[in-house]
């Protein structure tokens, strides 16, 4: 059986080197040397201010309550296709997550979908877009997105968990979209350090409003914090791990990259990849079979030798009582869950699992 995942972590020789740094000052948390190296070179990476976290669910809470502070009642609107954590995280907030449709043609947050919402008014107070399966957005649904909410007069955030090291069509990096940006580096990730993620932003005042919030929301003085804040702050030794996993992750993005194109090339059944998805960090290989019959008929296929999944399914199915779907429903979401499905992908995955992963699919 060829797993859906198998997480890689740096060589503890190579952890412990950084490690060392806490190791000397003997500071293991609170923003110590190994998490202030981070910051400053992922932040230098993608060009905006970074803020290394214990999670990327708890990136996405603290991104919420720094933009818009304790009273955060009101709507969040979303994709229906996304990860559950994303609605959680507005929930949390005290936010009504307000569900819209997906694009099919690349399956990202319909841009015409939230342009028509926000122009209704209403109480919506955030817009979160996501990045589907680590694959950036077109630039162009990128840029309607950051129009519409900066018309609107409502902040975006956007939930890349999977997609750090992706780069949009434009140069964009991901962490330089929308007012905030949010990734993960949990172990299924690509950039995996076990738990963990980062926020970006390109403002420093918000910066600082999310360092606060990490740090049960304390000002310097420790005299006043905020009612929501967090205890979100990235430890030193999952901080040692990402400057660790850092050092070598172009080449990691090089090998998944190469694995996937050679998926491509061997995958004869009639499907369809995500519209820039050679662009992606290739968490794992969504493909898209042209009905629910073929798309079950592969899983039946790869039921004895290849470890799949059907993500992701519309959120509304999953917390129904904690979220409103948007006028007409999303059908987009679920005609995308019902015909995906996700192949398996690792740092070392062969030529020879591909080509098996490829036959069993329908090659």
């Amino acid at each position: 059986m060829i797993r859906f995942q198998r997480p890689q972590l740096p060589p503890s020789a190579v952890i412990d080197n950084y490690l060392g740094l806490s190791r000397e000052a003997r500071w293991f948390s609170n923003g110590g040397p190994c998490s202030q190296l981070l910051a400053e070179r992922l932040g230098e990476r993608v060009g905006a201010f970074c803020t290394p976290v214990a999670s990327g669910t708890l990136g996405l809470m603290a991104a919420l309550t720094a933009l818009l502070g304790d009273r955060t009642e009101g709507i969040a609107l979303m994709p229906a296709f996304t990860f559950i954590a994303t609605p959680q995280a507005a929930v949390w907030a005290g936010l009504r997550p307000l569900l819209l449709d997906s694009d099919p043609a690349h399956w990202h947050l319909d841009p015409a979908g939230l342009e028509a919402t926000l122009a209704k008014g209403g109480e919506a107070r955030v817009a979160i877009a996501v990045s589907a399966f680590g694959t950036p957005p077109p630039a162009a649904v990128r840029e309607r997105w950051e129009a519409a909410c900066q018309a609107a007069g409502v902040p975006l955030i956007v939930d890349s968990a999977a997609a750090f090291g992706a780069v949009a069509d434009d140069g964009v990096p991901t962490g330089a979209q929308g007012d905030v940006e949010v990734v993960s580096f949990h172990a299924t990730k690509p950039f995996a350090i076990g738990e963990g993620g980062a926020v970006f932003t390109r403002h420093r005042e918000l910066h600082e409003q999310i360092e606060r919030q990490i740090n049960f929301g304390f000002w310097p003085d420790h005299l006043v914090a905020s009612g929501r804040g967090l205890n979100a702050k990235m430890s030193e030794l999952h901080a040692a791990t990402a400057l660790a996993v850092l050092d070598e992750y172009d080449s990691v993005l090089k090998r998944r990259r190469a694995a996937a194109a050679d998926l491509r090339a061997r995958v004869e059944a009639p499907v369809t990849w995500q519209r820039e998805s050679e662009r992606s960090t290739w968490q794992f290989a969504p493909l898209l079979f042209a009905d629910e019959g073929r798309r079950e008929q592969a899983l039946a296929n790869c039921a004895d030798a290849v470890e799949t999944r059907v993500y992701y399914r519309p959120v509304g199915q999953l917390i129904p009582d904690q979220v409103d779907v948007t006028e007409g429903g999303t059908p987009n979401a679920e005609d995308l869950h019902r015909r995906l499905l996700c192949l398996p992908m690792a740092n070392d995955l062969s030529a020879d699992e591909v080509a098996t992963i490829a036959t069993a699919v329908g090659a």
